[in-house]
């Protein structure tokens, strides 16, 4: 059983053999150099269709991001996304959750925000109070 699914331009099929799912995506012309054939095959492990689809979107996505450095390498630009995240601040734990709790907060109780800051006051006498990384 066939079931084929468009992601770009790409061709991705999921499908079953002997009851178990399969995953199966060309590889784009642009990184074929970097692999011994041109279709990549997996077996999925499973037998239910909606633990074979949501592998397989993580599959595509890992491949996805892997295809893209191998692009911008061969393009000279390996560095361009290193150096952008690098230079980002990440937020400490306390400064992510009062900007959670300033996005979501909104119209909640009281004893809701204690609960909340009381969990993460937990959460940061554990970690400690570090940037989030």
């Amino acid at each position: 059983m066939w079931v084929d699914h468009m992601i770009d331009h790409l061709s991705i099929k999921i499908y079953q053999k002997r009851g178990f799912y399969y995953f199966s995506r060309r590889v784009p012309k642009e990184v074929q150099h970097c692999y011994a054939k041109r279709l990549i095959v997996l077996a999925l492990n499973t037998c239910s269709r909606a633990k074979a689809l949501r592998y397989s979107q993580v599959i595509c996505q890992r491949l996805d991001e892997k295809w893209l450095l191998t692009r911008l390498d061969a393009m000279g630009l390996s560095n361009v996304l290193t150096n952008d995240v690098s230079t980002l601040a990440s937020p400490t734990l306390s400064e992510a959750g009062q900007k959670y709790w300033q996005l979501k907060g909104l119209g909640r109780p009281k004893t809701s925000h204690r609960a909340a800051m009381r969990s993460a006051q937990v959460v940061m006498n554990i970690l400690g109070d570090s940037p989030i990384s």
